[in-house]
């Protein structure tokens, strides 16, 4: 992010509260048709891919969901791990249609808004990766597929550190309790990955 606008958005997430990163699903087509997210499979976007990866082997799901999975980055990384069912959403077509070849007997990817998407069955693991920050209200999309979960499941959230995240961590953190987290700096930026269970009741 531009050091003077996150400069600018911090006094204006602690005064007016968290407010999303609007992006229509036309944008999100022309941003994955230009390349624009190609540097997340880069060297210098393997930190917040990896605290997934490991927050996945070590919990050994067998049914995951990927909300917001963009073109398959992810699920590609996910692959070496021994899960029975992987399920990729996205807002975007273009994403969809980029992640489509990484289709097996596991992994399947579906057009899906975050917030209309309604699930088959339960997940032991649903990750929102670099994602939450674009939806309008994080602590009600988590809660909504946190329903879904097995009863060993665990939401997986990971977030670069901007303004506009350290707004949407509070709200989210009211109904989920955070059973680890590991904060990553790489490459100049800073994010973090945290494992959220279900408050009970």
């Amino acid at each position: 992010m531009n050091p003077l606008k996150e400069a600018i958005s911090g006094p204006v997430f602690r005064l007016l509260g968290y407010r999303p990163q609007t992006v229509s699903p036309a944008e999100w087509d022309r941003e994955y048709r230009d390349g624009r997210w190609d540097f997340l499979g880069t060297i210098g976007s393997l930190a917040g891919l990896a605290t997934i990866l490991g927050y996945c082997q070590f919990l050994s799901p067998e049914t995951i969901l990927d909300v917001g999975c963009g073109a398959g980055l992810l699920a590609a990384k996910l692959g070496i791990l021994p899960f029975r069912s992987y399920l990729g959403i996205d807002i975007s077509p273009e994403a969809i249609a980029q992640a489509k070849p990484l289709e097996d007997r596991r992994i399947v990817f579906a057009l899906g808004a975050a917030d209309d998407f309604l699930p088959h069955g339960r997940f032991d693991a649903v990750i929102f990766n670099q994602c939450l920050n674009y939806l309008p209200d994080p602590a009600a999309t988590v809660g909504r597929y946190a329903r879904f979960l097995t009863p060993r499941g665990r939401v997986l959230v990971s977030l670069c550190d901007t303004a506009r995240s350290r707004a949407a961590w509070p709200l989210v953190e009211r109904h989920m309790i955070v059973e680890d987290a590991i904060t990553y700096i790489q490459s100049g930026s800073r994010g973090t990955t945290k494992v959220l269970r279900p408050r009970a009741g």
